[in-house]
């Protein structure tokens, strides 16, 4: 009789959770359990939770997450919603369990204690629990911003003045003629409103999560001079919060191509020859040709990969295009000729990569790198065939050639995910020798001065930057993704989702879609199979896949120890003579040897005299 009572038993717990939704349904029979409850009372308890007449308390660190994602993605009411008709954690008890991401707004000049204080609450608060030192790269972008004043009630001040100017204004409303003040003032032009944010985040190597440390309205009219003093005083405040002995010493510091930044960082990241007496010297001075200046504590300019691999397209897609070989012009229009040869190419694909309708778009300039490369690698015997009926198309078929080795040896070390670090750093080597021999040919003829600058430098950075991985801990792997901005791109991608990708959002908007951000990825780092995002992409055939390659999805070995950057680098150097020598590039513009002989001739000043080409130090 007992046996089939607790069968009957058994039966109405099945048909409870099978007809109906409990809310908490795991939390109701947990609870249940450790308190002793028989299958009788724990089905009492999920009728009395269906009849709203009891709730379980006590929620995991998984229900907090959860809710985070409802509070910062749907907002407080969806979050309520969900409270009361699935049981998620209400907005009280989040904020009794979690800690919302707060960034520190700019009221008024940029100030040390702004960047202090963001760097104590978003970076050393919440890695309390890593104590491994990291190499950091710092790097800046700007933002949309509407052109609006902003009233901070925490601090009674106005927001969303430009930085620069805001000097000139007392932005504490103490009464209604403090108002009136600020409007004449802005009315006047003596103080401008806001036109983008400037931010700057902080991202170690070998993770994934950035942290913004400022964010500042700006009226675009600083120059070199200002963004010297800021790139400088954000690196200053990262070592004066201790931050660089228990996050990691700063290595980089990246940016997007911006010429105003562009200059500033050039005089702050490239001011001292590499010291004799560091770690790194013995090994990057034994690679001829490589430009060794830094700035103070070894800090080096870089730039994102992926802004160059679109300004390579951009160039080679108009009019003016690229010079090579024998003074062949690579333009659209001649591509648009021989791509057609491609057989996974028509005439509407072909127009679609050389005329996009988004010039911005990575996978499409990816796209067209690789069908570059394709095409010089399948007409690699008809260019070496010592016959030939079409001398122009032969001509064209060898500056093409080129163009897809020069292409390759800059694009597959950060797509090929079976590459070792050798293979990427043997690569890298290859771009920066033949872009300078190419270069030392042809001049801007073969690319725009800025663009070879930023490319040298950013190949420079990760050459530096692998080097100090080693130095820091050589078993540690070491991903050249993590190189540029990419970092920042993602989170603002983040935080216009979160604002509904409106672009016209206030500077207090701005400010906490921002956090919100931060909370997010912190959700995701946790719970990573939570994230829909580029962290689970599959390598396909997709060229959008390729454009959000991770260090999860690489299978090449990048253990930096394992890497010998001087073999590799010369490695590199040998393939673009092999090369080079059935080019018709005079032999002057690729003896590297001598060339690299005169100490102020290096990969950074093809021409020597110290002379950095597309940088003003005016």
């Amino acid at each position: 009789m007992t046996s089939l009572t607790q069968l009957d038993d058994y039966s109405c717990l099945l048909m409870a959770i099978s007809e109906h939704d409990i809310p908490r349904l795991q939390q109701v029979i947990k609870i249940a359990l450790d308190n002793g409850a028989s299958i009788r009372e724990v089905v009492n308890k999920l009728e009395d939770a269906l009849e709203g007449v009891y709730r379980p308390r006590g929620y995991g660190s998984c229900d907090i997450d959860i809710a985070m994602l409802v509070y910062r993605l749907g907002g407080c009411q969806l979050l309520y919603a969900l409270n009361h008709h699935v049981g998620v954690p209400s907005l009280r008890t989040l904020r009794a369990r979690s800690t919302f991401t707060t960034i520190t707004p700019t009221l008024g000049p940029i100030r040390n204690e702004q960047l202090d204080e963001n760097i104590h609450s978003v970076v050393l608060g919440t890695r309390t629990d890593i104590t491994s030192l990291r190499g950091v790269s710092f790097m800046i972008d700007e933002m949309a911003l509407e052109e609006m004043a902003v009233h901070f009630s925490k601090f009674n001040m106005i927001g969303g003045l430009c930085w620069k100017h805001s000097n000139v204004v007392d932005p504490v409303l103490r009464m209604y003629e403090s108002a009136v003040r600020i409007a004449h003032k802005i009315h006047n032009q003596e103080v401008h409103l806001g036109k983008e944010v400037t931010i700057i985040g902080v991202a170690c190597f070998s993770e994934d999560e950035l942290y913004p440390v400022l964010a500042a309205p700006t009226c675009k009219t600083e120059d070199a001079a200002d963004m010297e003093v800021i790139l400088a005083r954000a690196i200053e405040c990262w070592h004066a919060t201790g931050a660089d002995t228990r996050v990691g010493p700063v290595w980089s510091f990246a940016m997007d191509g911006d010429a105003t930044c562009c200059a500033a960082g050039h005089r702050l990241f490239l001011k001292h020859p590499l010291s004799i007496d560091s770690p790194l010297f013995a090994i990057l001075s034994d690679m001829p040709g490589l430009n060794t200046f830094t700035g103070d504590s070894e800090v080096m300019l870089d730039f994102d990969f992926k802004h160059i691999f679109k300004r390579i397209c951009t160039l080679i897609r108009s009019p003016v295009g690229i010079t090579l070989n024998n003074g062949r012009i690579i333009n659209a229009m001649m591509l648009s000729r021989y791509l057609l040869w491609l057989p996974a190419h028509n005439e509407a694909s072909i127009t679609k990569l050389l005329h996009p309708d988004d010039p911005q778009d990575v996978p499409r300039a990816i796209e067209l790198m690789q069908a570059i490369i394709t095409f010089s690698q399948l007409q690699h015997d008809s260019i070496d065939s010592s016959f030939s009926t079409n001398i122009d198309i032969r001509a064209d078929l060898a500056a093409i050639k080129l163009l897809g080795d020069l292409i390759q040896s800059i694009l597959l070390p950060f797509i090929n995910t079976n590459f070792s670090l050798t293979q990427q750093v043997q690569c890298l080597s290859c771009y920066t020798h033949l872009s300078f021999a190419i270069f030392h040919s042809h001049c801007r003829a073969f690319m725009p001065y800025q663009l070879y600058y930023d490319t040298q430098t950013m190949t420079k950075n990760i050459v530096f930057c692998i080097c100090k991985q080693q130095v820091l801990d050589p078993q540690e792997k070491f991903f050249i993704g993590d190189s540029g901005d990419n970092h920042l791109e993602l989170h603002f991608g983040r935080t216009r989702m979160i604002g509904g990708h409106n672009s016209g959002c206030s500077y207090s908007q701005v400010l906490d879609h921002l956090g919100a951000a931060k909370d997010i990825d912190g959700v995701f780092k946790r719970c990573p199979e939570l994230d829909p995002g580029h962290r689970r992409l599959k390598m396909g055939t997709r060229h959008e896949n390729v454009d959000h390659i991770n260090r999860e999805m690489w299978r090449g070995d990048t253990v930096s120890g394992h890497c010998d950057l001087p073999s590799a680098w010369q490695m590199g150097h040998d393939m673009v003579l092999s090369n080079l020598t059935r080019s018709q590039i005079d032999p002057i513009n690729y003896s590297f040897a001598t060339l690299f002989s005169d100490p102020g001739i290096d990969m950074l000043r093809p021409f020597g005299l110290n002379k950095y080409l597309g940088i003003s130090v005016d």
